[in-house]
C-alpha cells in the first residue's frame, strides 16, 4: 500500500504525463533519440536530454558470465572490476586526479548476460570524461597488484554473500533452481575457488576475447550529442576488428521434484525462505503482463503477511528478465509455517480469482510512475535503452513499454499467473530443529 500511495502522489505531480499522455510522449522521446553506427558497425544510441548539462556515456558489451564455462565465470566479475584501476595512458594516480578534479564518476561492471564501463560527468569535461572512458576500455592495464586488490575485494563480497542469512538463501535456492552446468549459476563458494586462482594475465587474456566490434555498443544520455563526440568514438572504437560468434541459448531451468527443497542450518531466530520460479523472458509477449503480475503478488504478499498477520518482517515478490526470466518470492519469518501457509493462499487467489479493472489500473499506474521516473537520471535512461538494445536490437523499443503494460488485461493477469506460479524451487536458511518439511507442502502443491 505504501508504494502504491507514493504513486498516486507521484502523478498528481506528473499530471497527464502519467494519465494517458503516452503515444505524444512516446514520439518525443524516439525525436530525442538517435542511432548512428561507426565504420565498423559498432552502434551509437544518443538520447538528448534538454536543459540538463549532465553527460552519461556506456560501453556495453553482449558478454557476461553466463557464455563462460563454470568453471571460469567468476572471471568476467574480476575483469571488469580491474579495468578502471589503470590504463597505458592513466596511471591510477592520474585517474583518482582526474576524477576528483573534473567530478567525474567511472565505472566497469561484469554482469550474467551483459557488462559494461561507464562514465558521467557535467557536459564542460565530456572531452576529459571521454577520453578516460575510452582508455580504459581500449587498454585497460590489468596491473598484478591492481588485480591482487580486486582478487580481496571479490572473495570478501563473495564471503560477506555467504555470512548473510539474508543473501546467503538466494545461493541455497541456486543449487536446486540450477544444475550445475547452467549459465546463470555462479554460487559464492565457486567463486571464491576461481577468483583466488586468477592472474593478472587470465583478466587480459579473457578481456581480449570479448573486445571486438560485434560484442559492444554505446549509450550516450545528455546534451545533444556533438560531431566532435562521433568522431572521437570513431577514432578509438571505429577500426575494432569484427569476430564472428556463435549465438549461445540458455535453457529454463528445469524442475525436479526430487529435488525441489534446499536447507541451510543456521542457529538463528528468523527463518529466510527464498522460492525461486520460472517466468517470462524480456522478450516474451507476457513480459509486460508477467511485470505487473509481480507488482500485484508483491503488494498482495504484504499485505496479507505482513500487515494483516505480522508474520514477516520483509516479504516481496520481484521478477529478472533476461533470456530466460526468473520469478522469486522472499520473506523473513520467525513464524515459518504461517508464513508459508499464507503466502500459498495469496498465490492461489490469483490463480483462482480475476483481479477487477480498478484494481488492475492502479497497479498499471505504478509502471507508468516508474517509466517516467527512469528518464529523471541519466544513468537509469542510458541503462534502459541499452537493455532494450541487448535484447530487441533496438534501443526504442523502450518507448512502447507504457502501451505494453496499458494492453495488459485482467484476464492476462489471472493466465499468466496460473502458467508461472508453480513449480517453486524452495531454499531455506533456519535452525534445522525449528523447522518441519512438512511446512513446505502448501508451495509444493502448485504444479
Amino acid at each position: 500500500m505504501k508504494r502504491r500511495l507514493f504513486v498516486s502522489l507521484v502523478i498528481l505531480m506528473l499530471g497527464t504525463h502519467a494519465l494517458g499522455a503516452e503515444s505524444s510522449i512516446s514520439g518525443t522521446d524516439r525525436k530525442l533519440t538517435s542511432k548512428t553506427w561507426l565504420e565498423n558497425g559498432i552502434p551509437v544510441i544518443a538520447r538528448e536530454t534538454p536543459g540538463s548539462d549532465i553527460v552519461h556515456v556506456e560501453v556495453r558489451f553482449l558478454t557476461g558470465s553466463s557464455h563462460l564455462p563454470a568453471e571460469r565465470r567468476a572471471v568476467n566479475l574480476a575483469t571488469f572490476s580491474t579495468m578502471p584501476y589503470a590504463t597505458k595512458k592513466f596511471s591510477k594516480e592520474k585517474i583518482f586526479s582526474m576524477t576528483e578534479k573534473y567530478s567525474i564518476s567511472v565505472n566497469c561492471s561484469g554482469g550474467v548476460e551483459m557488462s559494461a564501463c561507464e562514465v558521467e560527468a557535467i557536459s564542460e569535461y565530456l572531452p576529459q570524461a571521454l577520453d578516460l572512458l575510452l582508455s580504459v576500455v581500449t587498454e585497460p592495464s590489468f596491473n598484478p597488484q591492481d588485480v591482487d586488490l580486486v582478487k580481496k575485494r571479490r572473495v570478501a563480497d563473495f564471503q560477506q554473500e555467504m555470512q548473510n542469512p539474508e543473501s546467503r538463501v538466494n545461493s541455497v535456492v541456486n543449487t536446486v533452481f540450477y544444475d550445475t552446468n547452467h549459465p546463470y549459476r555462479l554460487l559464492p563458494e565457486d567463486g571464491i575457488k576461481q577468483t583466488e586462482s586468477l592472474t593478472a594475465e587470465n583478466l587480459r587474456s579473457y578481456y581480449n576475447t570479448v573486445f571486438d566490434a560485434t560484442n559492444i555498443f554505446v549509450t550516450y544520455a545528455g546534451p545533444k550529442i556533438s560531431k566532435k563526440t562521433l568522431s572521437i568514438l570513431e577514432s578509438k572504437l571505429g577500426k575494432l576488428s569484427k569476430i564472428q560468434r556463435q549465438g549461445k541459448s540458455v535453457p529454463a531451468p528445469a524442475f525436479n521434484v526430487q529435488n525441489a527443497v534446499a536447507f541451510e542450518h543456521r542457529d538463528i531466530p528468523t527463518a529466510y525462505i527464498r522460492a525461486k520460479f520460472n517466468a517470462p523472458s524480456a522478450t516474451a509477449t507476457d513480459a509486460a503482463a508477467a511485470e505487473v503480475l509481480f507488482e500485484i503478488l508483491s503488494e498482495k504478499l504484504h499485505e496479507e503477511v505482513r500487515t494483516k498477520k505480522s508474520l514477516s518482517y520483509a516479504v516481496h515478490a520481484n521478477t529478472l528478465q533476461m533470456n530466460q526470466g526468473i520469478g522469486t518470492i522472499s520473506a523473513s519469518t520467525s513464524k515459518p509455517k504461517e508464513t508459508l501457509e499464507t503466502i500459498a493462499s495469496v498465490i492461489k487467489g490469483l490463480r483462482d480469482t480475476k483481479i477487477s479493472p480498478e484494481e488492475l489500473k492502479e497497479y498499471k499506474n505504478v509502471f507508468t510512475t516508474a517509466y517516467y521516473l527512469t528518464m529523471e537520471t541519466h544513468d537509469q535512461l542510458a541503462g534502459a535503452l541499452s537493455n532494450a538494445q541487448v535484447y530487441f536490437g533496438d534501443a526504442s523499443i523502450m518507448y512502447e513499454w507504457p502501451s505494453r503494460i496499458e494492453a495488459v488485461t485482467p484476464e492476462d493477469i489471472q493466465r499468466v499467473a496460473k502458467e508461472i506460479l508453480k513449480n517453486f524451487r524452495v531454499g531455506i536458511v533456519y535452525d534445522k530443529e525449528k523447522f518441519k518439511s512438512e511446512w513446505i507442502k502448501p508451495l509444493r502443491t502448485f504444479q
